[in-house]
């Protein structure tokens, strides 16, 4: 580009500006480069953004960029990317400063450790002792359905008609044939055994394996006869075995020598009494009922149905009533012995009771019962069986209760008496008699005095 050009270019750029006068050329590079400066960067902000931007080389003559090659292809340049500012972390709120412990949230702390401790001991101890338990129980019961380690020891019992497999195995134990009755109940499920054990009287081993026992149970299906035999009240003794032996029970004298020497471990034999003049040890116990035997039955099992009714008949209430009084079960008996050989009918007991409660009284003045019942049992119950003259007198001492022989009750019962009899001697009509006497029909007289007793015997016909 020459200077004319150069001037017209300027001229094209601002019409109404004169064109400066060129310089020298020794100042024209000075003078051309601040004036490009201000052109060049009006024509930059006049050009599209998108537009690249080109070398441009200077000479004298010429003020143009030299136009690209073919081969060459444009360089985009990409804008640079703007970086976001990062956010700046967050500062963590600052953690309250935590408080020592008081001395009480320390006591509370020590406290709930200890609570836990505890229930952990206890729960190790409740899982052990269950362990323990179930081990022994099934240890136990091993050996009781096999029969080992046990004693060996005959046992007679006697299964009443009505008893199911839970009654039945509840009185093997008591008697001590098993130990454990529920594991015998389950086997003899198991077995089928429920209904085919027979009611009998049965004398078993108490070594005897559970299959063992069933057997001897089962060989009672081909069972005897069964008899039922009714006993009244008051009835002795000698009376009672005489019944059995009439009924085909049991032997008259096999019977006589087991009441005298039998023991059945009842509590309550305990509170019998022990004197050595008593004639026959179970005499008052055979209670009088209406029982159900086998024929051919052991004497031992005859003994062990009396016995256990009145084991059931004389329950709490009537050994409360006994320490009240301040007597023994032997006194109780014994009185109500006499009471039911003297009158048939509850008023009458309890009149005559009220008679022998005033008379045994201490300081009463009269020390003797008189009652003739206590004779006739030594003349017809002792005397006929007793050889010995001396021992015959020892018996009547002890047991007659007139002046010069026994003062108070008899040394023992004198028969078997009931129920009523029983009450009569435990509850007596609150009365001042201190006698009684009856006639010929059985009607009582009863006096406070000597003098009423006396006219009363006269009234009475017996004078």
């Amino acid at each position: 580009m020459n200077n004319k050009e150069f001037e017209d270019f300027f001229k094209d750029l601002d019409p109404k500006e004169e064109p400066k006068k060129i310089v020298e050329k020794e100042e024209d590079d000075l003078v051309f480069s601040s004036f490009f400066e201000d052109a060049t960067s009006s024509a930059k902000n006049k050009m599209p953004k998108e537009q690249p931007s080109a070398d441009f080389e200077f000479e004298d003559d010429v003020f143009a960029p030299p136009p690209p090659k073919e081969e060459e292809v444009p360089v985009r340049i990409a804008k640079p990317i703007k970086e976001e500012p990062k956010p700046e972390p967050k500062k963590k709120a600052e953690e309250p400063k935590k408080k020592s412990p008081t001395a009480a949230q320390k006591k509370k702390k020590r406290l709930n450790t200890a609570y836990n401790w505890l229930l952990t001991v206890v729960w190790v101890s409740a899982v052990l002792a269950v362990s323990v338990f179930i081990a022994s129980f099934a240890l136990s019961s091993i050996n009781d359905l096999v029969g080992f380690s046990k004693e060996s020891k005959e046992i007679e019992i006697t299964i009443p008609e009505n008893y199911g497999l839970s009654e039945i195995a509840e009185l093997l134990e008591e008697k001590g044939v098993i130990d454990e009755p529920f594991t015998f109940e389950v086997y003899a499920r198991v077995k089928d055994m429920e209904k085919r054990l027979a009611p009998g009287t049965y004398t078993l081993n108490s070594n005897l394996g559970y299959d063992q026992i069933f057997q001897a149970l089962k060989i009672k299906e081909v069972a005897k006869n069964v008899v039922k035999v009714n006993f009244y009240e008051g009835m002795t003794v000698r009376e009672i075995a005489e019944r059995l032996e009439e009924n085909g029970v049991c032997g008259y004298d096999e019977f006589m020598e087991a009441v005298r020497t039998e023991s059945f471990e009842y509590e309550f034999e305990s509170h019998m009494g022990k004197d050595e003049n008593i004639y026959i040890k179970w005499e008052g116990y055979l209670f009088p009922d209406t029982y159900e035997f086998y024929t051919n039955s052991t004497p031992r099992s005859v003994i062990a149905k009396f016995i256990d009714n009145f084991n059931n008949k004389i329950t709490s209430e009537y050994y409360e009533r006994m320490k009240e009084l301040g007597m023994s079960l032997e006194d109780v008996i014994t009185l109500a012995s006499v009471i039911q050989s003297e009158a048939a009918y509850m008023e009458d007991m309890e009149k005559v009771s009220s008679v022998f409660h005033n008379r045994l009284e201490p300081n009463s003045g009269l020390p003797y019962l008189q009652s003739d019942v206590t004779y006739f049992y030594c003349t017809e119950n002792i005397d006929p069986f007793v050889n010995d003259p001396a021992l015959s007198d020892s018996y009547l001492l002890a047991y007659y209760t007139y002046p010069n022989y026994r003062a108070g009750l008899p040394v023992g019962p004198i028969c078997n008496p009931g129920m009523n009899a029983i009450k009569a001697a435990l509850y007596p009509e609150n009365t001042n008699y201190y006698f009684f006497v009856t006639d010929h029909d059985g009607k009582f007289y009863y006096g406070a005095t000597q003098a009423e007793h006396d006219a009363n015997v006269i009234a009475a016909g017996r004078g």
